[in-house]
């Protein structure tokens, strides 16, 4: 047990260390954008899967070619007989054009969710480490569609989440508004 929590801490602060090298590479800021919008989709906690309604936003810093850094925040509310809270922040390196973005990173997130698992359920709450994956595509200026794979490693150990495992998968409307700081 112990072993697999060394494990998962070498690679954040690997993820962590790559992301602050990348992101102190001095490169002149050509436009700031900030986009947000709400996806739905599916979370996979314990071992039913749920509906999750998660309203989005992100600050993203484009520099003069195709790369950017992104801070991505989703907050994710699980309706249900007990409401869940997923509350995730990323850091992300991504590729842009001018339709499309996509971009990959490490990620934290705060949880308080309802979850069942083979024997019993019960309320978990706690932090966990993760990576993101998103791409958006923007097909009438402003206005796309973003989708997002998120998977997290849900600390400690618990007969209500087997695995320690949680995976989201969303898509919704995304809206961006571009600031040049020029």
């Amino acid at each position: 047990m112990r072993h697999g929590l060394k494990a998962k801490t070498r690679v954040l602060v690997l993820c962590g260390c790559a992301c602050a090298l990348v992101s102190s590479v001095p490169a002149p800021a050509h436009a700031l954008e900030f986009s947000g919008g709400v996806s739905v989709g599916g979370i996979q906690v314990g071992i039913e899967p749920r509906l999750a309604v998660s309203p989005f936003a992100g600050w993203l810093w484009r520099s003069e070619g195709d790369f950017r850094l992104e801070a991505h925040n989703m907050l994710s509310i699980v309706p249900g007989a007990g409401v869940g809270i997923y509350d995730r922040t990323a850091v992300t390196l991504g590729y842009a054009t001018k339709a499309t973005t996509v971009s990959l990173g490490p990620s934290l997130a705060i949880y308080s969710m309802p979850v069942c698992g083979a024997v019993i359920c019960d309320r978990v709450v706690g932090v966990a480490p993760g990576g993101r994956a998103q791409s958006d595509w923007y097909f009438a200026g402003p206005l796309g569609v973003s989708t997002s794979v998120h998977v997290d490693w849900a600390g400690g150990s618990s007969r209500v989440l087997p695995g320690s495992l949680v995976v989201m998968v969303t898509t919704g409307p995304v809206w961006r508004i571009e600031v040049n700081p020029r």
